[in-house]
């Protein structure tokens, strides 16, 4: 078994690498140390020093171009609080739709290991997917392989609040169209403005990371500024004057009163709410639940959809993306 095991993932790395190497990559980080991961008195794991850039070698990385598909359009996956594990269901599914993809962990690289991930804040999180995402995305557009116009972005929960702010940093000739769904709404906050279409998606019955006893819906909840973090590199937006060092007494803005001010400035930009969905559409059956914080706190994290939503829902981005070539 040990050997079969062995042999799997010899396969696995040559079939990657090769897809890494056709084209023109960024060169792997030589010598890249990661910040130490240390645990506050709240039992939460944080980092010290700034996270890794996107190193295209890490063996977390996935990279699929169809071969009877000659320079196809390409889907970044931007996972959440999972890690990758959370944006593999999607990954499939495009790729059999006939899309390169590209998929990578942003938490591994750090020193932040699958057991550990529950037990790291959504800024923290959000520091390591935003800069391991700024630093793929810029190795996606040296690719020879795929369509580098038609590039689209993906992101669930935490890693769709960052690819919003991905559509605030580049223009339509790099990025065709951001899908976020589920932004979080703790974290580096939603950009004043956005450059690219977007479209923000959401179960009807997420109401993931609200407290138990004060449980709100994922659109319309607006979270306490000392939740936030401001990150120079990112875009300017409602996080800079709303986080742990300014107004943290206040709460933030709702992502719908977000989208509001988009539609105000004539940004195109849709929202999308699906019945019989909760949080990570593609992720399992309808099911609800609640989880514990390392602080002790219980909040609600309803998951998944009924099967024909996830049916509905993939032909809504097929035909979106289809419409807007």
């Amino acid at each position: 078994m040990r050997k079969t095991l062995i042999v799997i993932g010899v396969f696995i790395s040559i079939f990657f690498s090769k897809n890494l190497t056709a084209a023109e990559p960024l060169e792997c980080l030589k010598d890249a140390i990661a910040p130490e991961v240390i645990k506050n008195e709240k039992g939460f794991y944080i980092l010290k020093g700034k996270p890794l850039n996107f190193d295209p070698c890490h063996n977390s990385v996935r990279f699929k171009v169809p071969s009877a598909n000659t320079k196809p359009p390409l889907f970044i996956f931007v996972h959440g609080a999972g890690g990758f594990h959370d944006n593999m269901r999607a990954f499939n599914l495009f790729y059999e739709n006939g899309f390169a993809v590209l998929g990578y962990d942003a938490f591994e690289p750090n020193g932040i290991s699958k057991n550990m991930n529950s037990s790291v804040t959504n800024s923290q999180r959000q520091e390591m997917i935003f800069a391991a995402t700024v630093g793929a995305m810029e190795w996606a557009l040296k690719q020879k392989d795929i369509d580098t116009k038609r590039i689209y972005l993906y992101g669930i929960s935490n890693g769709a609040t960052v690819v919003v702010n991905l559509a605030a940093m580049y223009d339509k000739t790099k990025i065709k169209a951001v899908f976020s769904e589920a932004p979080a709404h703790a974290g580096m906050g939603m950009p004043d403005d956005i450059k690219v279409p977007l479209v923000l998606i959401f179960g009807k019955e997420d109401t993931y990371g609200t407290p138990v006893n004060n449980t709100g819906l994922r659109w319309l909840h607006n979270g306490s500024c000392r939740l936030n973090v401001y990150i120079p590199e990112a875009p300017k937006g409602n996080s800079f004057n709303c986080n742990i060092n300014s107004s943290p007494q206040m709460n933030g803005e709702s992502h719908l009163a977000w989208y509001d001010k988009q539609k105000s400035k004539k940004k195109d930009i849709q929202i999308w709410l699906y019945d019989d969905a909760a949080h990570g559409i593609f992720n399992g059956e309808l099911r609800q639940q609640t989880r514990s914080a390392p602080d002790g706190g219980r909040f609600n994290a309803p998951e998944g959809a009924k099967s024909d939503v996830k049916v509905k829902y993939l032909n809504d981005l097929l035909t979106y993306i289809n419409n807007n070539k």
